[in-house]
């Protein structure tokens, strides 16, 4: 049997990047997976990508799917997500929290409706879709939580500013700090959830890649040289099934690099398909 036989999970942020490449690993291990993000059809965005693109490649490799166009900001759109994907396929068995929104502008220029669209898509939505998907999961006796996270969540370290550590220079110069901020809390809800549901068997974990995905919104950021950490798509996806399978009492409440868990699981990087990754 296939690893997810018989589970269904839904996957937010599925039209490109992390998201759709977990999609996929997914279903190759026998989900049945709900796909959510706003691009729904090809050139709905400036950037490569959509949900129809991603049910195309799921169901050409024998997978089945469903597509949620939805933006996450919007409270009456989260609201419908879990409902629409029970309601097609019966029960819901795992949550990964991975559409998120940033703005790389310098913090004192950051104004009150970047604030809100930030916590309201990196910290709200899964929050709220967590809280949706819990009765589900008690329901089923077990359940995985996976929130998406991000190295930027890393706070730097204080003065004397070494200006050639290339994390100082990034927080200076990147402006990472409303995503950080936002990341930051969204990994200190995944431990509280974790914590707090030790006494069921339901996994809450926060997955980040140890530097950058090589995917279509970093690429298309740029500025990234050899001295970076690109790491293929293949290895968040991989380190997502790791964490959406195994039990609880195994792995819960862990804030994880990729390729440090798939190294201390033993596990190696597999293409999308399952079959060995060149």
């Amino acid at each position: 049997m296939a690893l997810l036989d018989g589970r269904v999970a839904i996957i937010t942020g599925a039209s490109r990047g992390i998201g759709a490449a977990i999609a996929r690993r997914f279903a190759a291990e026998g989900a049945r997976v709900a796909i959510v993000a706003r691009t729904v059809e090809a050139g709905g965005s400036s950037l490569p990508g959509s949900l129809a693109e991603t049910a195309a490649l799921i169901r050409a490799a024998g997978g089945e799917c469903l597509s949620i166009g939805a933006n996450l900001v919007d409270a009456d759109d989260r609201s419908r997500i879990v409902a629409e994907t029970v309601g097609h396929f019966g029960r819901l068995d795992i949550l990964v929290n991975n559409a998120a929104w940033s703005r790389f502008v310098p913090i004192w220029e950051a104004q009150p409706k970047h604030f809100q669209l930030a916590f309201q898509m990196n910290v709200h939505a899964p929050q709220e879709l967590s809280q949706q998907a819990l009765p589900h999961f008690r329901d089923r006796g077990q359940g995985w939580i996976l929130n998406i996270s991000s190295a930027t969540a890393d706070v730097p370290p204080p003065a004397p500013y070494d200006p050639e550590d290339r994390y100082i220079k990034f927080n200076r110069d990147g402006h990472a700090t409303l995503y950080g901020t936002t990341k930051a809390a969204l990994d200190r809800l995944t431990a509280g959830w974790a914590v707090e549901l030790s006494r069921e068997n339901i996994a809450v974990n926060s997955l980040a890649p140890v530097g950058a995905v090589a995917s279509e919104g970093a690429l298309s950021v740029g500025g990234w040289d050899e001295r970076d950490h690109l790491e293929p798509v293949e290895a968040m996806a991989e380190a997502a099934l790791q964490l959406c399978h195994r039990p609880a009492s195994e792995l819960s409440g862990n804030i994880v690099r990729s390729l440090r868990l798939l190294e201390r699981l033993n596990v190696p990087v597999r293409a999308l398909d399952g079959t060995a990754f060149a």
